[in-house]
């Protein structure tokens, strides 16, 4: 067994250290925790994804003109506008949007850190400010999932609300958190709501992003 850790896996596959962690948490690597790491076995071949992905930039551009706001093509430039239009509408005229969505946001866009909390300590966490509810989280996603909650935090929060919470990783976690390098959406935009039940694993998420998707075109 080539085992590695989820940052060494990461320089190895060129992706970061969060979305490595992410995809062992979630079972999509052979991994397991050890001593409060994610040790990956490099020798197991992971899956091939077809379809290419969108830089962060375009994806950036992506998620914001599906929040439908005023201000989403500030800052770019011609073409990138015309090719960000161009995608929104192939997604509203697809009969599953949230596929092809998944795709084009899949290296981009922050995939969820699994956790599991102690059930007493969930309507706590759901109050803490440092947290953005999101994907099945979100009140617009029109979902109720009770015994779990999704959300967006800042990285320099993460630790923070791991030991005040008691977080353990777990590939079974009632808590699902969305990391980002910068600032947590503040709220999050519908935009951002579609792109958490795209990249969701659940039929009942990605149903979700397809009706929010459609419901865009109105």
């Amino acid at each position: 067994m080539a085992e590695l850790s989820a940052s060494e896996y990461a320089r190895h596959h060129d992706i970061s250290t969060r979305r490595a962690q992410a995809a062992a948490a979630a079972g999509q690597l052979d991994a397991r925790w050890v001593g409060g790491r994610w040790l990956i076995d490099d020798a197991v071949p992971h899956r091939h994804v077809p379809g290419r992905p969108l830089s962060r930039r375009s994806a950036d551009a992506l998620v914001a003109r599906l929040s439908d706001t005023p201000d989403w093509a500030v800052g770019l430039s011609p073409s990138e506008r015309g090719r960000t239009i161009a995608r929104v509408d192939e997604l509203r005229r697809g009969t599953k949007p949230s596929e092809r969505l998944a795709l084009w946001l899949r290296t981009a866009y922050p995939l969820p850190l699994g956790f599991e909390a102690p059930a007493d300590d969930l309507p706590d966490l759901r109050l803490d400010d440092r947290l953005t509810p999101g994907g099945s989280s979100d009140d617009r996603s029109g979902m109720s999932v009770g015994g779990r909650l999704e959300a967006h935090v800042s990285a320099v929060d993460l630790d923070a609300l791991i030991h005040e919470y008691l977080l353990v990783p777990s590939r079974r976690p009632n808590v699902l958190l969305r990391v980002h390098d910068e600032d947590a959406p503040r709220p999050l935009t519908l935009g951002g709501l579609i792109a958490d039940l795209a990249t969701s694993d659940g039929p009942r998420e990605r149903a979700a992003a397809d009706a929010l998707v459609r419901e865009g075109a109105r």
